[in-house]
């Protein structure tokens, strides 16, 4: 049987090919070997979410900021430079391009495809915002009133509970937080991250803040595939567990939120 003969073009174009498919270790290394070469790492983000992360007159600050900080010096990169978007798209593209090594908000999609992703840094959700001794889980608030923004995720959470309570529906989040600071409502049903500071400014004299209701991952997006740790997603991800091992996370946690924001039972 004779074996047919492979031209040298057709043998190009299946490695070219082949390789496309399956990156290899030097290539999956080379996007930290980059970053580390330019000194800074490009961070893309495009809302603003109290004390997480916040552009004020030009300056972007807050517990994301310094907590990647920390961890660029641990992987041996010289700074961090954050860059704000007008939507969750333009940083997906952005990033794609090129333009972006990593981007980090809170209105990312869940499901992309050919990204990595980081351990979560945090984690965001609804929570119940009460005076003390107020509603703090789910069955809490079982007959109470109950206050929610229309067309949020709270609201339908709110809406599809299987027990009778009293809802308050208002058109911004700003009115049903007033409703409830005018002592008509029980409970504020909000995110994790509006309600810590609202928290921090009153003080636990007056509020409470539950228990995570459901929890969404936030992690740092990195180009890649899902299907194989890069370098770089391998480097945070150590990085970030020495942070948390020695106490550093906590510390800096406390510092913006008052407690310790890490996701409980991530694997």
């Amino acid at each position: 049987m004779s074996i047919p003969r492979v031209s040298r073009r057709s043998l190009l174009l299946l490695t070219t090919l082949l390789g496309a498919a399956f990156p290899s270790a030097q290539a999956q290394a080379g996007d930290l070997q980059k970053i580390q070469s330019s000194g800074r790492f490009r961070i893309g983000f495009s809302t603003d979410t109290p004390g997480l992360i916040e552009q004020q007159n030009g300056k972007v600050a807050g517990f994301a900021v310094e907590l990647m900080d920390m961890l660029a010096r641990e992987i041996k990169v010289k700074g961090v430079t954050w860059q704000k978007v007008e939507n969750a798209d333009l940083l997906i593209k952005n990033m794609r391009d090129g333009k972006l090594d990593a981007i980090f908000d809170v209105k990312l999609p869940l499901q992309l495809t050919d990204v990595g992703r980081t351990a979560p840094f945090t984690c965001t959700g609804g929570v119940l915002l009460s005076r003390p001794g107020g509603p703090e889980f789910e069955e809490d608030i079982k007959g109470k009133s109950v206050a929610v923004a229309t067309n949020s995720p709270y609201f339908y959470y709110v809406r599809n509970l299987p027990f009778e309570k009293k809802v308050h529906v208002f058109a911004t989040p700003d009115q049903a937080l007033l409703a409830f600071l005018s002592g008509s409502i029980d409970a504020l049903v909000l995110d994790r991250f509006d309600a810590l500071k609202m928290y921090n400014r009153v003080g636990a004299s007056k509020l409470q803040v539950s228990p995570l209701l459901w929890n969404q991952y936030l992690q740092v997006t990195i180009p890649g595939t899902a299907r194989r740790d890069s370098a770089l997603q391998a480097a945070i991800n150590q990085a970030f567990t020495k942070l948390q091992e020695n106490g550093t996370y906590a510390k800096l946690s406390k510092k913006h939120f008052a407690q310790d924001v890490r996701c409980a039972g991530w694997r």
